[in-house]
């Protein structure tokens, strides 16, 4: 549930800065909607922004949310009003159940460089210390950018030792600030240097906390194939373009967010798809050559919504290639391994053909 579009930061890679225009939603319409959620079966409500803790009824929406029955009720924020004693002891009393703190740093100053807010830092370090002695889940989400890359390790063990045990662990969406800010924030994993810097920061995972990874490409995260986000959440990000992908597949609108920005996107090659489908009719399956791997179903143009080619996509399109396949013969014709598999068996299972002698 969106409760804000208005925040009391202005990070560097803010995705959602246009849609920012100072306003909150309205109680009423945000109660229909909780009523229908549980109507529906929901039990689970997270409440974002913009800020949601800038929202005026924010505690009478949390504590309307257990009334009709959520079981959990999860905040993510920047943490800053969480400071405030009395403001976190009423949220938790009102039936706060998770905080999830957008942290991306472990010195005040990378973190309130980014946030572009002095003294963020120590206002949401204040808040995570306090939400942690209370009887809630508290997590940290990080935003990974050149500017906080190499010192990934760092910020991760600097909040496990004060006591958080989940992180999740966010690529830059190309967007709003973050794309305006390219040229200091994007970092690209196909350098082994920026490689090694984020599978440095993935060991921890080894040593018991929990990582969640969200928008990384799996092919850069061969050797911690268990963190490869689950295909599915590419639902979610349909869902959320879903207006501008339909008329896309319908009418052949491209998309308005087509462009430079394409490359550094996560759904590139779901919306490279869409763009054959439209150009070719169809679209074919295949597994890894060096597996056997030959055409497999197809979807033809017409064959169903949106969200039906979306579930083709992740089941037999969605694939990645480990770094071994890059000396394969079959390579500039194979598509790798469905990611649901790689997920299960590791990029290790894959058996790159070598290139003919001659």
């Amino acid at each position: 549930m969106r409760l804000t579009r208005v925040c009391n930061q202005r990070c560097l890679f803010c995705l959602d800065r246009d849609a920012q225009n100072g306003t909150w939603a309205d109680f009423k319409a945000l109660r229909r909607e909780l009523s229908r959620g549980r109507g529906q079966g929901l039990r689970r409500v997270v409440l974002s922004g913009g800020e949601p803790t800038l929202h005026p009824r924010f505690l009478e929406i949390v504590a309307l949310c257990r009334r009709l029955g959520y079981g959990h009720i999860q905040a993510i924020t920047n943490g800053r009003r969480f400071c405030y004693p009395r403001f976190l002891a009423s949220a938790a009393a009102a039936g706060l159940s998770e905080i999830t703190f957008s942290l991306h740093g472990h010195t005040a100053a990378l973190h309130d460089r980014l946030t572009r807010v002095p003294g963020s830092f120590l206002q949401a370090l204040a808040a995570l210390k306090a939400a942690l002695g209370l009887p809630l889940i508290v997590s940290v989400d990080v935003v990974i950018n050149r500017l906080n890359l190499p010192f990934l390790r760092e910020l991760l063990e600097l909040y496990a030792a004060i006591g958080v045990r989940e992180f999740d662990l966010l690529a830059l969406v190309p967007f709003g600030d973050a794309w305006r800010n390219k040229d200091e924030l994007f970092c690209d994993f196909e350098d082994p240097r920026n490689l090694s810097l984020l599978h440095r920061a993935l060991e921890l995972a080894r040593s018991g906390l929990r990582l969640w990874t969200n928008r990384l490409r799996p092919e850069f995260l061969e050797g911690y194939e268990d963190l490869i986000q689950p295909p599915e959440k590419i639902l979610d990000e349909v869902r959320g373009r879903r207006r501008i992908f339909s008329r896309f597949l319908k009418a052949g609108r491209s998309p308005s967010c087509s462009g430079p920005a394409c490359r550094r996107c996560f759904l590139r090659d779901f919306c490279a798809d869409l763009l054959r489908l439209r150009l070719e009719g169809s679209l074919r399956a295949s597994g890894p050559l060096c597996m056997g791997g030959g055409p497999g179903e197809s979807f033809e143009l017409g064959a169903g919504d949106l969200f039906a080619f979306a579930e083709f996509f992740i089941r037999s399109r969605y694939q990645a290639k480990g770094s071994a396949c890059r000396g394969c013969s079959l390579s500039s014709r194979c598509g790798g391994m469905a990611v649901r598999e790689i997920r299960e068996k590791g990029f290790g299972v894959l058996s790159p053909v070598g290139r003919p002698h001659g």
